[in-house]
This record gives C-alpha cells, structure tokens and sequence, in this order.
C-alpha cells in the first residue's frame, strides 16, 4: 500500500509541475510558511490536488495530499490537513529552525556611487533576516527560487540593473548559516558619456576646459547599469555640477551650473554656466560673397547689473578690429534679457557717434539665432545664422551700408 502510494505521489508531482489550474472544488491554503514562500508552495500543492479524482474520497485525498506535500516541502513538518468545507488548510511547522546571518556583498565601485549603493541597500539586512525566521536550510533546495524573487522584489525598485546571486554557507559547529547576497550589473551599462558645455557669458576656451571637466567628472558612473544611474539621475547631475563648481573660472565669475543629464548606453550631459555678474565672448568672423567685407576679430565685455523691473540688464563695450586696416570699431550700450533667448538693447558706435537700437534672438547648438540693427539714420544690419557646434556658426549677413549689401558670414567662436 505504502509503494503504491509513493507511486500515485510521484505522478501527482508530475501533474503539478506541469498544471496550474482554477480550483474546481476548494483551494489548498497552507499556514506556518513564511508568506515569499507560501504562494509558490501553495501553486503547486493546488495543481495536485486538483488533479485528484472527484470520486476519491475526501479523507483519502487528503491523506495523498499530506504524503504529497512531505515529499516537496524539505525542512516542514506536515500536520494534518483541515477540510473546511471549501477549502483545505494545511498547517506546517519548521522541522529545524536555525539562526541566520545575512551578509550583503557590495561590488566594488568608486566614489560616490559606492555610497548611493550603500544607502540603497542598508536596510536589506534587517528585511531579509526577517524574512528567513524559522525557515529551515533544506527548504532552500525547492524554495531558492522564491528567495531571489522575494529580494528583487525588496531590492528592485532601487537597484533596477542589478541581478541577484545568492549562497548559502552553513556552520556545521554553531548550528547557524548564512545567506551571501551579491548584485552584479546586467545590460545595458553607460558605456561612455557625451559632454556639452553652453554659455553666453563665457568664452568658448573656457568651455572647452569644463567640458573636458564635466567628462573627468562623470567618470564613475561609467560601466553601471542604465536604469540604476536613472534612479541616481539628481545624484549625477549634482556630481556634475561639483565637478565644475571647483573651477577657477566658474569661481572667479561667480558663474552659476546647471547640468542635465540623459542616461543610456551613450549618455548624455548638457551643462549650462552663466555668471550673473560678467560677459565675455570674443570671435573671428570671415566674409564670403562681397568685397566690401574683410576678416574681422570681435570682443563683447559686459556687466550685469542688478534686474531692472523684472529685466536683466547688461552694460558692455564691444570692439571690431577689421584685419584689411585695422580699424577699429567700438560699441557702448545696454541691454535688456526679457526672455532667456530674447535681448532688447541701444547702443552708441564709434567713431560716427552714432545711436542704434538693436535685438537679439539668441541659439544654443544646434540651433538657428537671428539679429538686427537699427541706427537713428535708418540704416540697417542684421544676421540669421545657425550653431553647427561650440565654436562654428554659419550666418547670412545683411548691412544697408555696404555696395554688396548680402553676404556669407562664417564666425569662429574664441
């Protein structure tokens, strides 16, 4: 009776591994397990016994279900299973209930992101050990399954990335074990980092140098999992920012650092520095197209003031240094930011004396920017360009004062 009994256990183990069905008459519910356990035990217990035959008896049925239950759940004891009326509950206690050690292996990762791993983390610990109370070891050979999900579903929504690795380690002497619980970085990983550096009040050399900063800067959150770093993503733009603060530059100019920054496998980091205090941009322009226009270098120095009525205002010089004879043109005036891509302003060129009012329309790269002069004799000078990079605009140039009014303006950013 006893063999045929195993034999009849042995095809219902099969039965369960291969059907999950809707109860037809009650469901197995089992009590004493701890709850990441339960639900999958209960899974397959349930695909068994709806595999059971109607016409069984009940008491028979259940005795099946009780052998069956002994032979998949190491390390319970088996009480007897209570028919309620519509469903069964089985009760099972830890047949060797131990003392557990959980120990979380952190990888190996620079500064600062060893911290944000850590404060990730630090309460896992405590979760897990209260998690593993009265479970026995053997019940890591079926239920091993159910523990990593139980720790992805605890650890998940602050390490996405991470995939588990768990080992069990038993102290044969002290009668404990202990649960090492490792993370490692899975696909896709920022594989590198494409900085951009944008000012209007800084020139593009500086820029150039923060951009190769920006880049330095970041360094640590290279070969890390994308959605992880998504999940520091102020972190990041914070460590940016820093690694520019510290700047000579940035100092000096009292500049202010914002920095966006866009995860993936190629990710991307947009910073912006504005000095509240100072402008200083300088250029190289050549003309194509007329023979009224020769090379010319350029320099805007300027100094913000306090906001005038909402306004920001700017006073500035601004010389333009012809390189056919080294005239040299200057500009004083004023200028107002009423929007952060829009400038009002007057100005008074020399020689001449003469006043002209002037507006801007402002581009970052990649961008189109337009600008226009109006002097109080009505003559007029303007430029719709676009920012192919950092330090190379392209420009269509109008001036009413020249024979070849239009031409072709390429200008170098200094």
């Amino acid at each position: 009776m006893v063999k045929r009994c195993g034999a009849v256990a042995a095809a219902f183990l099969a039965a369960a591994l291969l059907f999950v069905g809707s109860p037809l008459y009650g469901a197995v519910k089992i009590k004493g397990m701890q709850p990441w356990m339960q639900g999958s035990a209960e899974k397959s217990l349930n695909a068994v016994w709806q595999e059971m035959e109607s016409t069984v008896p009940l008491a028979d049925r259940l005795s099946m279900l009780t052998l069956v239950a002994e032979r998949l759940f190491l390390g319970y004891s088996i009480k007897t299973p209570q028919w309620s009326g519509t469903d069964v509950l089985l009760p099972v206690s830890s047949t060797n209930p131990i003392l557990w050690q959980v120990h979380v292996i952190q990888p190996v990762l620079p500064y600062p992101t060893d911290q944000w791993f850590y404060e990730d983390t630090k309460d896992l610990q405590s979760q897990l050990l209260k998690a593993l109370d009265q479970v026995p070891v053997e019940a890591l050979g079926w239920a091993d399954m159910a523990l990593k999900q139980e720790i992805e579903a605890l650890s998940g929504p602050r390490l996405p990335g991470w995939d588990v690795s768990l080992q069990v380690q038993i102290d044969s002497e002290g009668g404990g074990a202990t649960l090492n619980v490792a993370f490692l970085p899975q696909q896709p990983l920022v594989l590198a980092i494409t900085p951009t550096v944008q000012s209007s009040s800084l020139p593009v050399a500086f820029q150039s140098d923060l951009k190769d900063n920006l880049q330095s800067g970041l360094f640590p959150v290279i070969g890390l999992p994308v959605q992880w770093v998504d999940v520091h993503k102020k972190e990041v733009e914070e460590l940016a920012r820093q690694s520019l603060a510290g700047r000579n530059i940035v100092e000096n100019s009292k500049a202010q650092v914002d920095v966006a920054f866009k995860p993936s496998q190629i990710a991307k980091a947009d910073a912006v520095v504005e000095s509240p205090r100072f402008t200083i941009q300088a250029w190289a322009a050549a003309y194509g197209g007329t023979d009224d226009r020769y090379p010319e270098l350029g320099l805007h120095v300027g100094r913000k003031a306090l906001p005038l009525s909402g306004w920001d205002v700017e006073l500035y010089g601004e010389w333009i240094l012809s390189t056919n004879d080294w005239g040299l043109e200057s500009r004083w005036g004023a200028r107002w930011r009423y929007f952060p891509r829009l400038l009002f302003g007057v100005e008074l060129a020399y020689p001449g004396e003469e006043i002209w009012w002037r507006f801007w329309l402002t581009g970052k790269v990649k961008q189109p920017y337009f600008w226009v002069r109006f002097s109080e004799n009505s003559e007029k000078n303007m430029g719709v360009g676009y920012r192919l990079n950092e330090f190379l605009s392209i420009e269509l140039h109008y001036d009413e004062r020249d024979d070849d009014q239009w031409s072709i303006r390429a200008v170098g950013n200094l």
